[in-house]
């Protein structure tokens, strides 16, 4: 069930490759929240400072008294301080990479990711060394956590939240930290400081260093495993997230499917239905004409004329029984008439004595599928109705005539005072597939294609605890209610 979506998704981004050059989207929150997180990096030197933390004040005393535990404190100090110094902008390059995605996608936006952290961090030390005056210290573990991020970045943990991908920066920037102090690592690219060269120095001169050796190799063991574990969770929570994604994009794949299969059973079945009606209503109307025809120019005047009405009665049954089938069968209807049916139809609904119907358009007429146009505004009082409290409450459907500079148009508007509808679901509501009680989700977007379909426009405004107005606007048209289009078997 899984491999249909993911050749979908292979087939939308080969097609998105295809496409050409394209502007790459910004996450504007994730842009400002690494820019701001690059700042406070260039800015962490004036806050954190070696001195400020008693590090070089503890080396020496540590020197001057020959006293170990003041150099082991000094050491975690300075441990802390670079961890707490490089994390802001660590994580904000990181942020910023993440930030940006190119509309092609895949090894693109792979590359790009890892092209902006490894120039965005050598940027900001430069950037450090001009402000501050002080040297960082581009070694091993700034390239090591350098490759850590461009790992992290192309293996594309989308399902993730920042602040987890956060803690294992922080644990495995820390364990690298932790190689600057290892008097071990003296031909290496580590250490290099000041600060770091005079405490592994006045180890060496305490004849600390196999014991600085044993405890930071086993600390920065501790760290390099804690972080194994965090980027095993997050990959395994990344996948299954992924997989619960794909799981309901499937689910909605067959539900879109089985709605498909569905309504073309019932527009083949409508079909069968409606040439079934037709049929005696055609074989009808021709004996009734037949009839009249006789009837004419003789005594049967009166006669004639009933059966002339007989006849134009049948012929509006059969553009009526059209309507059900096809969408664009349209009649020029009077928004009396409409809403005469409207309530003809909820009369034996639970919701009717909640209705309260205003014709203020006066004899406006309008141009419409009528069976469709008012299952639509039936949609919409069911949707009040389940709004209301307890079924308690007022439903106004009113018809007003609007004028602009673009012509006449006739306004249907239901409002309610029910318990109105969030920011979150108003996003939502045009989707087939949403319903907020449970139901298949087809109702608002029915309304919505009727109203399409009508060259009208529909308009929802809706706050929470206080009620939800729709506005339907479809053009008024001139003259008598007539037929306009008959088209069936």
């Amino acid at each position: 069930m899984i491999m249909p979506i993911i050749q979908r998704i292979a087939e939308r981004d080969q097609q998105r490759g295809n496409a050409g050059m394209r502007i790459p989207h910004i996450h504007r929150a994730k842009f400002v929240f690494g820019c701001l997180l690059m700042a406070l990096g260039v800015a962490m030197p004036y806050v954190v400072t070696i001195d400020a933390w008693g590090i070089p004040l503890g080396a020496y005393a540590a020197l001057d008294g020959k006293n170990e535990l003041s150099l082991w404190i000094a050491a975690m100090r300075l441990i802390a301080l670079n961890s707490l110094r490089a994390f802001p902008h660590y994580l904000g390059a990181f942020t910023l990479a993440e930030s940006v995605e190119p509309a092609g996608g895949g090894q693109a936006a792979a590359w790009l990711k890892a092209a902006a952290v490894c120039i965005l961090i050598p940027a900001v030390y430069g950037l450090i060394g001009a402000v501050h005056h002080i040297r960082y210290d581009f070694g091993l573990p700034a390239m090591a956590v350098i490759i850590l991020l461009v790992l992290l970045g192309k293996s594309a943990y989308d399902y993730v939240s920042l602040w987890k991908k956060a803690m294992l920066i922080l644990v495995l920037l820390t364990a690298l930290q932790v190689l600057d102090l290892m008097p071990c690592l003296k031909g290496f690219p580590t250490g290099r400081g000041e600060i770091s060269r005079n405490i592994k120095q006045i180890a060496e001169f305490l004849e600390m260093e196999p014991e600085m050796n044993g405890v930071f190799g086993v600390f920065f063991l501790v760290l390099l495993f804690m972080g194994f574990l965090l980027f095993l969770l997050i990959r395994d929570e990344n996948r299954l997230r992924a997989m619960n994604e794909l799981k309901a994009q499937n689910e909605r794949m067959l539900m879109e499917t089985r709605i498909g299969v569905l309504e073309n059973r019932t527009y083949l079945e409508m079909r069968h239905l409606v040439h079934d009606l037709k049929s005696p209503l055609t074989s009808a109307q021709a004996l009734v004409g037949v009839v009249r025809m006789a009837c004419e120019g003789g005594a049967w005047k009166k006669e004639a004329e009933y059966l002339s009405r007989a006849e134009q009665s049948i012929e509006k049954m059969s553009g009526m029984i059209s309507e059900i089938l096809y969408e664009d069968h349209k009649t020029r209807i009077s928004t009396d008439a409409i809403l005469a049916c409207l309530m003809s139809q909820i009369s034996v609904s639970d919701y009717a004595s909640l209705v309260h119907v205003e014709n203020r358009a006066g004899n406006a007429f309008i141009c419409v599928n009528r069976i469709r146009f008012v299952r639509a505004l039936i949609n919409l009082l069911e949707n009040a109705y389940y709004a209301l409290p307890d079924g308690t409450g007022r439903i106004d459907c009113t018809a007003d005539a609007q004028e602009s500079g673009a012509g006449s148009f006739i306004r249907f508007t239901i409002e309610d005072n029910g318990a109105g509808i969030d920011e979150a679901s108003m996003e939502l509501i045009w989707e087939r597939d949403f319903s907020a009680r449970g139901s298949h989700g087809l109702g608002l977007s029915f309304v919505k294609k009727v109203v399409d379909d009508s060259d009208g426009t529909i308009e929802i405004d809706s706050r929470v605890g206080i009620g939800t107005c729709v506005r339907v606007t479809v053009p008024a048209e001139e003259g008598e209610e007539e037929e306009l289009e008959n088209t069936g078997d």
